[in-house]
């Protein structure tokens, strides 16, 4: 006949073994994957990249074009070389964004550019062109939206200013500067 407490230590033996193999397993470093998910490796390499996103009614919206763009399915993320954004708005005149690097994020909902950044807004019948550089830029092209916080120049034909920050809003035609000095000339 077996009594119960001939079985108690091996009891406590047998949950002290399977607690010490449970905080082992707590404890050990995660084992790589050796399919290359974890990896940042490149899956697809464009020369001369071209897209173009349109309306509704089949007009461009924006283009991004760059000399190359090189995609990483890890985070989904694309790197850019020569960048060019050019935006069509309706009834607006164009506004073109260049700049040596640049990074796709969220499936291109974002673009982070930087080095050399410049945005030209071309002439209308009531604004004159300007250019605006600066040395960062993070930009929305579904909503029209570009900003910084690095120092911004901008320059037209009548306005030199200088900003520490940019918020431009290309559909409202609205464009907030933060800390600006600016120079401005009298129409002659």
């Amino acid at each position: 006949m077996f009594r119960p407490t001939s079985w108690l230590p091996l009891a406590a033996l047998a949950l002290l073994v399977g607690l010490t193999f449970w905080l082992n397993q707590l404890v050990q470093a995660p084992v790589a994957r050796a399919d290359g998910s974890l990896r940042h490796d490149p899956d697809l390499i464009v020369e001369r990249f071209n897209a173009r996103k349109l309306g509704e009614d089949g007009k461009v919206l924006y283009t991004l074009a760059a000399k190359k763009m090189v995609h990483y399915p890890d985070d989904d993320s694309a790197l850019l070389e020569d960048v060019t954004l050019e935006a069509f708005e309706p009834n607006q005149p164009k506004m073109t964004l260049t700049a040596d690097h640049g990074r796709l994020e969220q499936k291109g909902e974002r673009v982070l550019v930087d080095s050399n950044v410049v945005i030209v807004r071309d002439a209308d019948a009531k604004n004159e062109a300007v250019r605006l550089t600066t040395d960062k830029l993070l930009v929305i092209p579904d909503d029209g939206i570009a900003r910084t916080d690095t120092e911004v120049t901008m320059q037209s034909k009548s306005t030199s200013a200088v900003a520490a920050a940019l918020e431009l809003d290309n559909h409202a035609r609205t464009l907030k500067l933060d800390r600006v000095r600016a120079v401005i000339q009298p129409k002659r």
